[in-house]
């Protein structure tokens, strides 16, 4: 027969047994919860880390695609700038070309009309002072442009160019007929002053070749 006592021993030893189970259970929840909790934490920071990653790449992108736009830009307006310094230096050449260098036009012009003002038979028919003008009438508000034409003539570059001179006695018109040689100098074919009246039973003043010196039919320089 069991005393009571034992009965006793043995109800306190389950109530024990009981209470460590629920503790135990208590504890093993909390860790799982807490564990569940770091997790959501560490899913969390990685979402929010992969959203800065992402958000710093798309600046990193922008940033690149703005310098590359940029560095786009300049390089054009470089090629521009470059572009427009070339043409205006080709400008300025034809220009400075046009103006300074004998074998144009211009430079016939002038030292054509400095051979005829230095020309005796000119002097006379005309009565200085002379006037050198392009067109014919002095003082015309035209563009004073040098009347020229430009051909070829058995396989050389030959010119015709034509002006004006006006003296106290008479006017006249200049032709002059020049042709490229072997150097690629323009040579005198002749230079005539057609008269707008007669002088000494003539119409026409013969400049060139009616030199003393046979040497001027070789380039004349200015």
């Amino acid at each position: 027969m069991i005393s009571p006592s034992f009965h006793l021993v043995i109800k306190q030893c389950h109530k024990q047994w009981r209470s460590s189970l629920f503790r135990t259970i208590v504890v093993i929840h909390q860790r799982q919860l807490s564990t569940i909790e770091h997790e959501k934490q560490d899913s969390k920071k990685q979402d929010n880390d992969g959203l800065v990653q992402s958000q710093n790449s798309q600046i990193q992108k922008a940033k690149f695609t703005q310098k590359a736009q940029q560095t786009a830009k300049d390089t054009a307006y470089s090629l521009v700038v470059v572009a427009g310094v070339a043409t205006l230096s080709g400008l300025c050449y034809v220009i400075m070309h046009e103006l300074y260098s004998r074998e144009t036009p211009n430079g016939i012009y002038r030292e054509a009309s400095r051979i005829c003002l230095e020309n005796s038979d000119v002097q006379e028919a005309l009565g200085l002072p002379i006037i050198v003008h392009t067109t014919p009438q002095i003082g015309s508000m035209r563009i004073n442009n040098v009347r020229a034409r430009t051909f070829d003539e058995k396989g050389h570059q030959s010119m015709t160019v034509s002006f004006y001179l006006t003296g106290k006695e008479r006017s006249g018109v200049v032709a002059i007929k020049v042709q490229k040689n072997i150097s690629n100098k323009f040579v005198y074919d002749y230079i005539l002053v057609q008269l707008d009246k007669q002088w000494h039973s003539q119409n026409i003043v013969q400049v060139y070749p009616d030199f003393s010196s046979s040497s001027f039919k070789r380039e004349i320089s200015s």
